[in-house]
């Protein structure tokens, strides 16, 4: 998995971090109900396949105790070298393997910005794993991915289906655009989808 990406970012081809900044309003969004729903205590976030943690930057701004995870260690040095953090806010492993990466345990919310949809189906299985195994009662994972494209682009994307399909014991929900759309459309098109885990 780390060697395509670990190309990509050598190179700066990184089409994902356009992707994760489009969807930011609606994360803005979704992060404001994770903490009206937790107004108390300490919430503990991960942020999956962090790439060059400008998520894992956000959440801490918001005031969570976050750490983020990803196997191009190019991609996680760059993180702390931007956004001035500390690198103990981030590891450098295999979303495939979170239990055993040394991120630690109890988190209320699992950020993924793109790196569920890059799994193939054992991985996304293992990935959906680890995430049930590191997670608090109540806990929810936010996950963003484009929908499946045919050739030419063989963008693998991912589905409420594949969601699903991975976190057993998990209920997933799209979140619309817009607010006023309750079915999660959207007029101008949908080139990607925030979905909702809880359980």
């Amino acid at each position: 998995m780390g060697i395509g990406y670990a190309t990509a970012y050598r190179t700066g081809i990184i089409p994902w971090e356009k992707a994760g900044r489009t969807g930011r309003p609606t994360l803005e969004r979704l992060l404001d109900r994770e903490e009206a729903d937790r107004p108390d205590g300490i919430r503990r976030a991960i942020d999956l396949g962090c790439g060059r943690g400008a998520h894992t930057k956000l959440l801490l701004d918001r005031g969570w105790d976050a750490i983020g995870v990803d196997d191009v260690r190019q991609a996680v040095d760059t993180a702390v070298h931007r956004n001035g953090l500390d690198d103990a806010r981030f590891v450098i492993g295999d979303v495939r393997h979170l239990v055993h990466s040394g991120v630690g345990s109890g988190f209320d919310l699992f950020l993924d910005v793109g790196c569920f949809q890059g799994l193939d189906d054992p991985g996304r299985t293992l990935m959906a794993g680890g995430v049930t195994a590191l997670a608090l009662p109540g806990s929810t994972v936010l996950v963003h991915a484009a929908p499946p494209r045919p050739w030419p682009l063989k963008s693998r994307g991912a589905t409420r289906h594949d969601l699903e399909g991975a976190f057993r014991g998990w209920t997933v929900a799209a979140v619309p655009d817009d607010p006023a759309a309750p079915d999660g459309s959207n007029a101008r098109g949908r080139t990607s989808t925030w979905f909702r885990l809880t359980r």
